[in-house]
């Protein structure tokens, strides 16, 4: 916790960090794009997990974890795969993925990997895969996904300013590196809650980090959901994850504790997070099981690129309780507001409550 020190009272913790978003967000805007068109879409989910359990057994980091899984869709996306042959896939572009973001000695070979299969392949498979992957992404692999920004994120999640605007500390946190502890491991783990969710897949990396950011801080007592310093540290204002942290917080963790602040509202009509002009690609299906898996996919696996124009909203922004397994839509009488950069103002709302 003591590297928290060096970042309270600094713009950013390095004089490169602007250069080094810039770039990671210039990487970002040339990554192939998700599409849900893949004809094994419902087999995503298992080939997902399969890269969780070995990850997890091996101890794997958590961009290991992401970029491997990003891997695997965009690849999903652009080929038709034997349902035999996707636990082939998915830990291919694990050995990938390890190659990046692992030590050389922490990096499976073939041999190994195929261990996690019960030797149904040969090791051969591995590479000769691997090199129609390399050449598939033209060798491009080194990628910034939502965990690489939300290491940096998390460098700003909580400053001093925050904690001076906490009294008494909340959440049984007495320390300011405590709560900072609490708020980026809460982000963490609604970040890891994002990977079996297919259509936060299309979300910008940049932007998926910084609502897992936002939606910690709406989980924390007393505290602001959006700060001046996180705009500055993201590049995004509170109007634009808006979207993205009502996503996090109600579909990722729909079981997550909610805080006695009110749940993210806007007081006007929303757009769709791809009306914002915030997604990547999105494709749309008319059904889609209980399981979020899309069941009208398209057959054909041609690529089509789609932007939207984007617009910013003035939206005041609330925070409400609980969210149960079904959905309600309710206005809360309420003291407490949300301002469009995420602030708490004084504001009255009348009773309104509905139910589906």
């Amino acid at each position: 916790m003591d590297r928290w020190n060096t970042f309270f009272n600094a713009p950013y913790c390095t004089e490169y960090d602007e250069d080094i978003l810039e770039t990671l967000k210039e990487c970002e805007s040339r990554r192939m794009n998700v599409h849900f068109i893949s004809p094994q879409l419902e087999h995503r989910r298992s080939s997902v997990q399969l890269i969780l359990n070995v990850c997890k057994q091996q101890s794997y980091r958590r961009a290991t974890v992401h970029l491997a899984i990003y891997l695997l869709d965009v690849f999903m996306s652009n080929h038709t795969i034997a349902v035999g042959r996707l636990k082939l896939v998915a830990l291919t572009c694990l050995y990938l993925a390890c190659k990046i973001e692992e030590n050389d000695s922490s990096v499976p070979s073939p041999t190994r990997l195929n261990g996690f299969l019960a030797n149904v392949y040969r090791p051969a498979d591995f590479i000769a895969l691997e090199v129609a992957i390399l050449c598939f992404f033209d060798w491009h692999i080194t990628i910034p996904t939502a965990s690489t920004f939300l290491d940096i994120f998390a460098m700003h999640s909580f400053v001093q300013q925050d904690w001076d605007a906490v009294s008494p500390p909340c959440n049984g946190c007495d320390s300011m590196a405590l709560l900072v502890q609490h708020i980026n491991e809460t982000s963490s783990t609604i970040l890891e809650a994002t990977l079996q969710h297919l259509k936060l897949s299309i979300v910008k990396p940049s932007l998926l980090a910084a609502g897992c950011i936002a939606a910690a801080r709406c989980l924390t007592p007393r505290v602001s959901v959006w700060s001046d310093r996180l705009t500055s540290a993201t590049g995004y204002e509170y109007s634009q994850i808006h979207e993205v942290c009502q996503m996090l917080l109600f579909e990722a963790m729909p079981q997550s504790p909610r805080s006695s602040r009110s749940s993210l509202s806007s007081s006007t009509p929303k757009r769709s997070t791809s009306d914002a002009g915030y997604l990547s690609e999105w494709w749309e299906s008319e059904n889609e099981d209980e399981n979020g898996t899309i069941s009208s996919c398209v057959s054909s696996n041609s690529s089509s690129s789609s932007s939207s124009s984007s617009q910013d909203s003035s939206d005041t922004q609330s925070c409400s309780g609980s969210a149960g397994s079904t959905y309600r839509t309710t206005c809360l009488r309420s003291e407490l507001v949300l301002s469009d950069t995420g602030e708490s103002v004084p504001k009255k709302r009348k009773m309104a409550d509905t139910e589906k």
